[in-house]
């Protein structure tokens, strides 16, 4: 009778431990859940009855906008060629020209990948700051980073080191990064 007993007891401890808890704790945060989730509903309920919905609407609006600039700083897709275009220009606007251009291998991230490109150019000190700024104001993020300035390397040519204006030429080597928002995350199954 006291093996029965304390066989029976067994039986209920291990069925407290492994079954009536872990399901106790389970509902008990679904319980939490739910609760949250009916009190904000209640609060929108309120908002909306107040007469707020028009405050509601006109916050979509704004966010909607918002999400509109965002999108033009970050586009969902890679724009290699037009980004660098608008580089280009940018250093054509300053009055120099691109002497390197060399892509980076990509880093992915969780919501954006980074593209980073390798670029060099020659020109007076004033025309590459000019030149960095243009490139900071560009329509989307586009950030030089790594920058390294020298004097021109090759000191044979009085024209290319020595402007008119009496500044000296230099090299100056730096990298553009831009970012590119993905558009679909994988999940740890390797679906989407």
């Amino acid at each position: 009778m006291v093996l029965v007993t304390m066989v029976a007891l067994a039986l209920v401890a291990a069925y407290w431990n492994f079954v009536y808890n872990p399901k106790a704790i389970e509902l008990a945060a679904l319980s939490g859940r739910v609760d949250t989730l009916e009190a904000n509903n209640r609060q929108a309920k309120a908002e909306a009855s107040k007469g707020n919905a028009e405050k509601l609407k006109v916050e979509a609006e704004q966010f909607a906008r918002d999400l509109e600039v965002m999108r033009q700083l970050v586009p969902t897709g890679n724009e290699v060629p037009a980004l660098l275009e608008q580089v280009s220009t940018a250093a054509r606007r300053a009055g120099l020209d691109l002497a390197t251009v060399q892509p980076e291998p990509v880093i992915e991230g969780q919501q954006f990948d980074t593209y980073r490109y390798k670029l060099a150019v020659t020109g007076g000190y004033h025309a590459v700051a000019e030149f960095l700024a243009n490139v900071g104001s560009l329509t989307r993020i586009v950030a030089p980073v790594n920058l390294s300035l020298a004097p021109a390397a090759n000191p044979n040519m009085d024209a290319v080191r020595r402007r008119p204006d009496g500044a000296s030429a230099i090299d100056t080597r730096f990298e553009i990064q831009t970012y590119v928002a993905r558009t679909s995350t994988v999940t740890r199954g390797g679906k989407s």
